[in-house]
């Protein structure tokens, strides 16, 4: 392997020391079997850096294509340290972290201080020294302000234990006074062995379905939890001195006090702190004051915007610190302590909210303990260390198709640098509705649906839920770029999307469970939707017809959350798309039950029956031609790369083998009904990465080969047929420059055939430079150009195509399957009731009355 060299710059003027940073490094095919052999290196004179490793992803060769890197860094401020990561005989790290099990506790020791994790109980102690315990506990107070009780369904598990830290958790559920179950929690603990410090992530979950009368998902539905606080106290050894710091730099002084401290944040501190965004179930706004408010014995001293702040707790023996990540923007949040302890609260009952998890949501919040009088503060909390690799790396290792680096920036990159500059930045963006609070967050703001409103009036409450991947478009331009403005946005959003919009149950329906919902409804406002698109308060829909819905095949997007996982490490990533992926499946295929499969035989083969019965000729192909199939195949192939065991990809071929065929006849597929067909490209997109893919372990099969000709066949129709949409501004609903950004994706797919189709590359080229001066032309002089849905579709559909490599011999023959290019797709009598009976023989073979009742349930 060759030495990678990794970036640590700090941009904030902090001064740094043993700051835990992580990373996910792409590593060429073949090029590293291991990670027992390698150095992590800071320089000639500097020792070697202790770090854990774990693999994310192999090459189909088995070799490591994605590692995580984890170590504790130690930076000047605003300095840059260069790190190589080399293949060399490494020294055995130091063991810090010793974890032991004795009468059902789960012990960890390290240099700095010792822990003792109760069995079944969201307790611990920690001992610093010599000095008496420190018990810390997490609580939740129910709708009533009474202390709910925890139910622990498997104690404490080891889930990582290395030199740098040892991860645990615990996971249960929270139950009323009248046993009922209110809350699923996860509570997960980092302890990293040499500095003291210790990272606390609790995510709370409703794990029932929402009711959704009429398809409409609004505050106050049935299947919501309702709860007054969720809080994280420590029991302090002793008696001591409180100090709390706001950490705005234009607030006052820190406050000290033996007696009663704390901080407390209603609002974003914003100038649209008490925005609409911000309505409970009875459309009420929560928020009650601009930003923050430090104080003293219950009085208040001070008020600021936004804080950043750290709560101190210490005496003679002792020193305790407190950060939590995101104390803003998560707000409602408080930070405050006593004598004998401090308290975190996740959810402040201070609010006065009746807080609301609507069912399927979740929220993971976290917290920082530093228990060492060395370590200099926790500022940094606020500000962590965005490590980042060259370019070249990521180019090297092929980590993203179409990627290339050095290359000079071209226009498509200067529209595409508005997403993080000028005065509609995504970070400019979230202060119009105010895009903060617990349950906004992360999410984009959806200017682009305020087009239509009347001048001058406030922008409605619109949500993008990551509508065109642009978690995906993020991490691409992190890669690029370096630029640690699109790390924030791409972590922000998938942190988000993850939690909010993706729907965590598994009552519902099988099409909805696990689901993304879909963006806010065009041109209307969320209300007391939030982020679930339809809403009671709206009497119509912008799509006609349609006052309701859940989530769809149309809305899912996989792969930003796939790098997002190898870019972070995040397990929670890794789970959404495979979670995404099922819930795909069972969209497209059912769970198998008698009744569901009556009704697809109702929706889909009855209609064909008919139309044979009238002398028509229905082709074979099973599923739409639509974005929500190229979702499907998307979704297949990143749980393929994820999990290449488990038949992923078999099943990617099968939806494509259904799907096209060479001899369509691609006229009566009615592309050119730009409303509904414009769906194509994106599953032709699909067609190309599947192609890929299979490149990679050289599988140039009949699947491959039925793929490429596919390919080919419809991207030569294409290069023959397509023009700019907005041509014929009298088929659009909406003639507006989001379809000039559209056509992008057509400059792209014509790039991707002069790779995949060379006899035909000049004319490729020469079709994908008109249309790209077409786009670039209309954009730079469109006022639209900076608005979020314009941007998310550059940003996703950016690519680098000069001087690829070209494919093998082997990897352009079609040879295997050349003898279907005479026999187009048709459906016959006999085979279609053979599908028929096929259904019906699925579904007597999962027939269940209980299943039945389940099904018939879900949609009562």
């Amino acid at each position: 392997m060759e030495p990678i060299s990794i970036t640590l710059s700090d941009y904030a003027d902090l001064d740094r020391k043993n700051e835990p940073v992580s990373l996910g490094i792409p590593i060429p095919s073949g090029a590293l079997k291991s990670t027992s052999n390698l150095l992590l290196s800071g320089g000639e004179d500097s020792p070697p850096i202790p770090f854990q490793a774990k693999e994310l992803a192999h090459w189909p060769d088995g070799s490591i294509r994605w590692l995580h890197l984890s170590f504790l860094a130690t930076l000047g401020a605003n300095t840059t340290k260069p790190l190589r990561l080399i293949a060399g005989a490494s020294p055995v790290p130091e063991k810090t972290v010793t974890i032991e099990h004795a009468n059902d506790t789960l012990f960890i020791q390290t240099p700095i201080g010792n822990y003792a994790f109760h069995p079944h109980r969201l307790v611990w102690d920690t001992v610093i020294g010599e000095n008496p315990a420190a018990r810390t506990q997490i609580f939740l107070t129910d709708e009533s302000l009474q202390k709910a009780e925890f139910i622990s369904t498997g104690g404490w598990e080891v889930v990582d234990n290395g030199p740098v830290s040892a991860h645990i958790k615990q996971e249960g559920y929270w139950h009323q006074n009248d046993g009922t179950e209110l809350l699923r929690i996860t509570c997960e603990l980092s302890v990293y062995g040499t500095r003291g410090l210790t990272e606390l992530a609790v995510t709370l979950h409703n794990p029932r379905r929402a009711r959704h009368p009429g398809g409409l998902w609004d505050l106050g539905d049935e299947g919501s939890a309702f709860f007054r606080g969720l809080k994280v106290e420590t029991q302090c050894p002793g008696n001591g001195r409180l100090i709390i710091s706001s950490g705005e730099p234009k607030s006052s002084n820190p406050v000290k006090s033996t007696l009663s401290a704390g901080i407390y944040q209603d609002s974003s501190g914003g100038e649209h702190w008490d925005s609409l965004n911000h309505i409970d179930r009875n459309g009420k706004v929560t928020t009650k004051f601009c930003g923050f408010r430090l104080s003293e014995g219950g009085e208040t001293v001070s008020e600021g915007l936004r804080a950043n702040p750290q709560l101190t707790w210490e005496n003679e023996d002792v020193r305790l610190q407190v950060a939590m990540p995101r104390f803003w923007q998560d707000f409602p949040t408080s930070l405050w302590g006593e004598r004998a302890r401090w308290v975190a609260d996740l959810f402040p009952e201070e609010s006065g909210q009746l807080y609301e998890l609507q069912g399927g949501e979740r929220k993971r919040l976290t917290v920082f303990i530093d228990h060492t009088k060395d370590n200099g503060n926790l500022d940094w909390v606020y500000s962590p260390l965005t490590p980042s690799l060259d370019a070249c790396v990521y180019d090297t290792a092929d980590a993203f198709p179409w990627f290339r680096a050095g290359a000079p920036p071209g226009p498509l990159e200067k529209l595409i640098r508005q997403g993080i500059e000028g005065q509609n930045s995504f970070f400019k963006k979230r202060e119009k509705i105010d895009e903060y609070g617990w349950r906004n967050y992360g999410d984009l703001f959806a200017d682009h649906e305020t087009l239509y409103q009347p001048e001058g009036s406030a922008p409605l409450i619109s949500h993008y839920n990551n509508q065109y991947d642009a978690i995906y478009g993020f991490a691409r331009q992190f890669a690029l770029t370096g630029d640690r403005r699109w790390y924030e946005l791409m972590d922000d959003l998938a942190r988000h999307v993850v939690d909010i919009d993706i729907y965590h149950t598994d009552e519902d329906r099988a099409e909805y469970n696990n689901g993304l919902f879909w963006h806010t409804d065009h041109y209307l406002d969320a209300h007391t939707a939030t982020h679930r698109t339809f809403s009671r308060h709206n009497d119509t829909s912008s799509t006609p017809g349609q006052t309701g819905g859940g989530p769809a095949a149309e809305h899912c997007y996989t792969t930003g959350l796939y790098y997002h996982y190898l870019m972070t490490g995040e397990i929670a990533s890794r789970q959404a798309v495979l979670d995404l992926a099922n819930w795909m499946v069972c969209t497209h295929e059912g769970n198998g039950g008698l009744l569901e499969q009556i009704l697809a035989l109702k929706k889909q083969d009855i209609p064909k029956l008919r139309a044979l019965l009238k002398g028509q000729r229905p082709t074979r192909h099973r599923y739409p031609f639509t974005r929500g199939t190229g979702n499907y195949i998307n979704a297949l192939l990143d749980a393929s790369l994820l999990e290449p065991d488990e038949n992923w990809l078999r099943r990617a071929e099968e939806v494509i083998l259904a799907t096209f065929h060479p001899a369509d006849n691609i006229a009566e597929r009615n592309l050119l009904d730009v409303e509904t067909g414009w769906h194509y490209l994106i599953l032709l997109n699909s067609l190309s990465r599947y192609l890929l893919i299979k490149g990679e372990s050289a599988q140039y099969d009949s699947r491959y080969q039925y793929a490429l000709a596919c390919f080919r066949h419809y991207t030569r129709w294409m290069a023959r047929n397509e023009e700019p949409f907005l041509n014929h501004p009298e088929q659009l609903e909406f003639a507006n420059h989001t379809w000039a950004a559209q056509d992008i994706r057509k400059v792209m797919l014509m790039h991707q055939a002069v790779y995949f189709d060379p006899t035909q590359k000049e004319y490729y080229r020469s079709k994908a430079t008109e249309w790209f001066d077409y786009v670039i032309k209309t954009l730079q002089a469109s006022p639209e150009r900076d608005f979020s849905r314009i941007q998310v579709i550059l940003l996703q559909n950016h690519g680098q195509y000069d001087a690829l490599p070209e494919l093998p011999e082997t990897a352009l023959t079609t040879d295997l399957i050349d003898h279907l290019r005479t026999k187009p797709p048709t459906l016959s009598i006999a085979g279609l009731l053979s599908r028929i009976s096929q259904r019906l023989v699925r579904g007597l073979r999962g027939f269940r009355p209980s299943r039945e009742r389940a099904w018939l349930n879900a949609r009562w």
